[in-house]
């Protein structure tokens, strides 16, 4: 579904800038099997339950005619997407926290469309007096653009648009080439830019007393481009995330001697800027399976964690291959831990891969003295669970910011709890599966990675804490505010959520507990394996909502629109109910006819326990399918071998049913 959040002045100035040119539309597919429209249920039942169909959007048809989509959920034979390979030269002045840089951006026009230019993202922007935000934020002047060039030309900053002109509206900005780009083709741009690092606080990013940095949204980068929805022109408003092409990064930093730098990719110059006792238990700790400290607080400063050059300013030189971001952190306090990790096969040698995990955190962040041990069972626990991790390392970097994703990094704050601690980690490191790997468009449908990310969070916490229920708080938080005004549907801009708590709900609580509740249709065990179909499906590729819904589809073998429509689509709720039992003697034991309810607006399975006079327990699963006819009322026949004493609707609490009350007989 195509956000609805689009602002007007932003869509025509693509429209002016950066128009393209549609090819001719390839050949359709064979027609396949309609996973997302069939439509197994009555009308009667449609009515009763204001269920529809799941949408597909013109858009989406259109894509599927072209052969760029399918309706099972697999990328068509004609899927393509663009690519975008950046060079990046930037220097930090930490005293006046002023960033410049230079890069070099090779963008590849992989689609079947002749363009006349590119949008790009100024995150940047967001921090500009007058910008445009749903969240408090510093103002710190935004970006200032030094050069701009397209295939060694200038360009201008224009109102009007022409060949080698660009025009800026807030965080977006629309660059016209000197010719048209067909496909198949490239364009070179240059910029030149700087701007003040906002201080702690700002979302995402910033800088503590100067002396710690957390940089993100740092680079002018190139809007998507894809096969559904053309250019990506969300202007950011510091809630909503990020939708990002693919590409190659290699970045320059350059930092006063001292500093501790940790990015996304690869060091490629340790010998150039880490001192030589640093450098030698960095080597050994990346092939240690226990944990080493690199640098130790009696270490702090150059000649000691770092080398000491003559003018006092080192360049750390990082390469990352395949990621759709680039973000990095740098202190002159920073304690630094690393050891490796064994994770499944991902380059198809048959071998496992040896990955470097390290944790940079300040002596006064105490819980992190553990942070690369719970690094090492988040990052493992998903890697075998979800898709192999396929880049060399992961880095976890203690800050100002409370939890924040990108490749091969994350920020995360000094929890005192060690809980919480593991949990936030464990949640950013689930985000490198989604949408770091499985590029998702974070702003239009938050919940695509956030609350897939809620679910296999939940699931490698409990496996690291045993014995608990982590779904518990969600469950908490969505019933809070159900069937509320404070609930928006799950379908929604993540900037269009209003309240905290609503984008809390909508985008992390609610899908990740209607993942569980998917489990109780088709089995825990197939909701995994639709996430691992889906993760390799579209590893590093754009999945939209329909190709995640018709992917569990077919692994699932049945059409559960029933399911997505009411739990994504709407804001209805859970409410099943014993309206009576009646008991008659059988022998030994008993007949016992339970009468149920459906008292709410979505259809879901019955999990009945009942509980009888010898000890026993007898439980029985009433399909979804009971509910889908015209009828708000089902009777289970169930033979028991004693007396039954108690019946309850889903003891285990898997299920967010609002009035548990209604779910036990005899009423309590």
């Amino acid at each position: 579904m195509r956000g609805s959040g689009r602002v007007a002045p932003l869509a025509s100035l693509v429209v002016l800038t950066v128009a393209c040119a549609r090819g001719p539309s390839p050949a359709a597919p064979t027609p396949s099997a309609r996973a997302d429209t069939a439509r197994p249920a009555t009308a009667p039942a449609e009515a009763r339950y204001g269920l529809r169909p799941v949408p597909v959007p013109p858009a989406f048809e259109q894509a599927v005619r072209k052969g760029t989509r399918t309706r099972t959920g697999e990328p068509g034979a004609r899927y393509w997407q663009q690519r975008v390979n950046y060079a990046i030269d930037a220097e930090l002045d930490p005293k006046t926290a002023r960033l410049s840089g230079e890069e070099r951006i090779t963008y590849v026009n992989n689609s079947p469309d002749t363009l006349s230019g590119v949008v790009l993202h100024l995150y940047q922007n967001l921090f500009k007096a007058g910008a445009p935000r749903v969240e408090p934020t510093p103002v710190t002047g935004g970006m200032t653009l030094e050069r701009v060039s397209v295939n060694g030309k200038p360009a201008r900053e224009s109102a009007r648009p022409a060949p080698l002109t660009y025009r800026i509206d807030t965080t977006v900005m629309g660059l016209s080439f000197d010719r048209p780009l067909p496909p198949g083709d490239t364009a070179r741009l240059e910029i030149a830019w700087h701007f003040t690092v906002p201080p702690a606080g700002a979302p995402r990013m910033g800088h503590v007393g100067r002396e710690l940095f957390e940089i993100a949204q740092w680079y002018p980068q190139v809007a998507v481009y894809d096969d559904v929805n053309d250019w990506d022109t969300h202007p950011y408003l510091s809630r909503g995330e990020f939708y990002l092409e693919y590409g190659d990064f290699d970045v320059s930093l350059t930092l006063p001697e001292g500093y501790i730098v940790g990015a996304t990719g690869t060091l490629q110059n340790p010998d150039e800027v880490l001192s030589d006792n640093v450098r030698r238990r960095l080597l050994a700790a990346a092939s240690a399976d226990t944990v080493v400290h690199v640098v130790r607080q009696g270490d702090f400063g150059a000649g000691t964690a770092t080398q000491q050059v003559p003018g006092g300013q080192l360049t750390w030189r990082f390469r990352a291959r395949n990621v759709r971001d680039f973000a990095w952190t740098a202190s002159s306090r920073y304690l630094w831990d690393a050891t490796r990790a064994t994770l499944p096969d991902a380059d198809g040698d048959g071998q496992p891969e040896h990955v470097l995990v390290q944790a940079f955190y300040r002596p006064e962040a105490r819980t992190w003295r553990e942070a690369v041990r719970y690094a090492k069972h988040a990052l493992t626990f998903h890697a075998e669970h979800w898709h192999p991790y396929v880049y060399p390392q992961m880095t976890v970097a203690e800050g100002p910011e409370g939890g924040m994703e990108y490749p091969m990094i994350v920020f995360v704050s000094a929890y005192t709890d060690p809980k919480e601690l593991y949990t936030v980690l464990n949640h950013e490191i689930g985000h490198e599966w989604f949408p770091m790997m499985v590029g998702s468009n974070e702003h239009d449908f938050a919940w695509q990675d956030e609350g897939v990310n809620t679910y296999i969070e939940n699931l490698a916490t409990q496996d690291f804490f045993k014995d608990t229920d982590e779904f518990e708080d969600e469950m908490a938080e969505y019933l809070q505010v159900a069937g509320t005004d404070q609930e928006v549907e799950m379908m929604r801009d993540a900037d269009l959520y209003g309240p905290y708590i609503s984008y809390g709900v909508a985008s992390y609580f609610k899908p990740g507990i209607a993942l569980r509740a998917l489990g109780t249709i088709i089995g825990p065990e197939q909701v995994q394996r639709g996430l691992r179909e889906y993760a390799k499906r579209w590893f590093l590729k754009h999945p939209t909502p329909l190709d995640f819904f018709n992917t569990f589809n077919q692994v699932a073998g049945q059409d559960l629109w029933w399911f997505w429509y009411p739990w994504w689509y709407t804001t209805q709720t859970l409410d099943q109910a014993i309206a009576g039992v009646e008991t008659t003697p059988e022998g030994a034991g008993q007949r016992v006819e339970v009468r149920l309810e459906d008292r709410g607006g979505l259809p879901m399975p019955v999990l009945l326990r009942l509980r009888l006079a010898n000890g026993q327990t007898r439980d029985v699963k009433v399909p979804a399918s009971v509910w889908l006819p015209a009828t708000r009322h089902y009777t289970e026949t169930v033979s028991v071998p004693a007396a039954v004493q108690k019946v309850e609707i889903d003891p285990m609490g898997l299920l967010p049913d609002v009035d548990r009350e209604n779910n036990v007989w005899p009423r309590r």
